[in-house]
């Protein structure tokens, strides 16, 4: 865990005894350990997220391709759309990731 072995550990949780006292030890590890278990569920939902993201966009690639040329939408169509209006502030990711959503929102659509 971090390269802190058990004799660092003990020091560091002696230490922390002495600076927060016996009455707010246990109140500080509650909030330390539900800060934990959020970061720790915050990082599950956004790989499951990845993971979800990745399938719908194999997922529409593959009914894309499995679309004739006549069912596509026109080069004309593709091209007439008009640019997404930037935020500012946006970064290039930001602004692929809105792009993303909005396409895949306008082919459920359709």
């Amino acid at each position: 865990m971090f390269g802190i072995g058990t004799g660092e550990l003990l020091l560091l949780l002696i230490i922390a005894l002495i600076v927060l006292g016996p009455e707010r030890m246990p109140r500080m590890a509650r909030d330390i350990g539900r800060v934990v278990g959020e970061l720790r569920r915050t990082s599950d939902e956004l790989r499951d997220e990845f993971m979800n993201a990745d399938k719908l966009i194999n997922k529409a690639a593959d009914v894309a391709a499995s679309q004739p040329p006549s069912q596509a939408l026109p080069a004309t169509a593709q091209a007439s759309e008009p640019a997404a209006p930037a935020i500012p502030g946006e970064t290039p990711f930001d602004r692929e990731m809105r792009e993303a959503k909005e396409r895949l929102q306008r082919a459920r659509d359709a």
